[in-house]
């Protein structure tokens, strides 16, 4: 598997963001549950942006 020469930078933070609050509904609150899904979805948007614009 290739993986591409340039990588979006927003894409990693947001993943490493999501990961991090899927990390604390297990640990501290299910309630965290909530920003795992907000990041995940903005990192979708920007992703299917990304492949829109080329």
């Amino acid at each position: 598997m290739k993986l591409p020469k340039r990588f979006n930078l927003k894409v990693v933070v947001y993943s490493l963001i999501a990961l991090g609050f899927i990390a604390l509904t297990f640990l501290v609150s299910p309630w965290f549950i909530i920003g795992a899904v907000a990041f995940m979805i903005l990192n979708q948007i920007e992703i299917m942006g990304k492949k829109q614009k080329e």
